[in-house]
């Protein structure tokens, strides 16, 4: 028998040490639900274990995408019912509007009614979900799993009734009348807001403004007895007789001198001779024609049920577009149920991968409750040992007594 080394007691505590770590750990366990409560105690199976549960997140935004588009083809398929109920009224009024006891009056009311309806169409078929366009025809790519496979959804145009025609009609030239046609709608330099002038051989000049008249113009024209002008409105002719050098250069936009009022105005000079200088009296006969633009802009329905041949027509298009309507809501529904198939699936891969991901991290309360019990009954009983293992070497004092 030893003193020094208690051999008995050391390895009662080692025992201890181990039955008090699997103590803790049971504990862990149960208060946590998991059986991995840090990496050492299954390292593969924490790795999985995240694997799969980073695979459970994606899939859960792969079913809350799948449920959006379920709510965007619901959505469309709303706006659709609406406007079948519209096109079938609009065919019904077609052929009331054919009625022979109907007078144009009459029709005229059932054509309200039909272009009030086209207009909600045509309204209806702008709406969006969430910023994005419920009719644009395009398809929309649907995530649907994990790894972003993806469906096309087909899309859906809502081209049914023909919008509006605009039609635009441009009426061109009236010819610059004498009193009321200013010299600024005619001259670009004077358009600006400027002035312009013409001086004569003689010194006689003349400064003229937007607000100046054609009417202004002839009366300098004739303020000497040398020259003599007239302006026809009818025919936009400006026909002249003079000796002035000075007015025959003005239609020369080429010579310095004088300001070319004539040549900005658009006065040409019917003879090639005009720009010969000479002392004698010549005749120019020039034309103006002021060229006036109208822009009207109408906007007529590309259906109309006001008369019978209308009618007639907008009956084909009505059930036409009704066609296409059903062809819609049926793209809209096979969308719909791929969709929830999908759906459907993703849920039950979800499942799966939660019961293998359980499989490794949760812990069995009924198996870890033996456990346990087992642990606790061996820290209980192994301390009682290690209290004993210490008591021995009191024992060696009988044989020093």
């Amino acid at each position: 028998m030893v003193i020094n080394t208690n051999i008995t007691a050391q390895s009662a505590a080692t025992q201890l040490g181990k039955s008090s770590q699997r103590l803790a750990q049971s504990l862990a366990r149960l208060s946590s639900g998991s059986k991995i409560t840090q990496p050492a105690d299954d390292s593969a199976g924490l790795a999985v274990s995240m694997k799969l549960g980073a695979q459970i997140s994606r899939n859960s935004a792969a079913l809350t995408n799948v449920a959006n588009a379920t709510s965007f083809s619901q959505t469309q398929d709303g706006y659709l019912q609406k406007i079948g109920d519209a096109l079938t009224r609009m065919s019904e009024l077609t052929v009331a509007a054919q009625d022979v006891t109907k007078t144009t009056s009459d029709r005229k009311l059932y054509n309200q009614e039909f272009q009030t309806l086209a207009t909600y169409i045509n309204d209806a078929v702008t709406k969006d979900f969430n910023g994005v366009s419920l009719f644009s025809g395009n398809a929309l790519n649907v995530t649907t799993d994990s790894e972003g496979g993806s469906f096309a959804m087909t899309g859906i145009s809502g081209d049914y009734v023909a919008a509006g025609v605009t039609m635009t009609t441009s009426t061109t030239s009236t010819v610059a009348d004498a009193g009321n046609t200013q010299l600024g709608t005619l001259s670009p330099s004077l358009a600006s807001g400027g002035s312009d002038s013409i001086v004569k051989s003689g010194g006689d000049a003349r400064t003229f403004t937007p607000s100046d008249t054609i009417n202004d113009l002839v009366n300098f024209l004739n303020s000497t007895s040398e020259d003599s002008a007239s302006y026809n409105s009818t025919t936009g002719q400006l026909s002249m007789t003079t000796s002035e050098y000075g007015l025959v250069d003005d239609f020369n936009s080429t010579n310095s001198g004088s300001g070319h009022l004539l040549s900005d105005l658009g006065f040409t000079p019917s003879s090639s001779t005009w720009t010969a200088r000479y002392n004698g009296a010549e005749t120019f006969t020039t034309m103006l024609t002021h060229q006036v633009t109208t822009t009207s802009t109408t906007t007529t329905s590309a259906l109309d049920i006001s008369t019978v041949s209308g009618a007639q027509s907008a009956m084909t298009s009505i059930k036409n577009a009704i066609n296409q309507l059903a062809s819609d809501r049926a793209t809209v529904g096979a969308n719909e149920e791929r969709l929830s198939y999908t759906s459907a699936q993703l849920g039950t891969l979800n499942n799966n991968l939660a019961a293998a991901k359980s499989n490794i991290t949760d812990v069995d309360v009924a198996q870890e409750s033996t456990n346990y019990a087992q642990e606790n009954i061996l820290v209980q009983s192994g301390t009682a040992m290690l209290a004993q293992a210490n008591a021995m070497p009191q024992s060696i004092l009988k044989l020093l007594g």
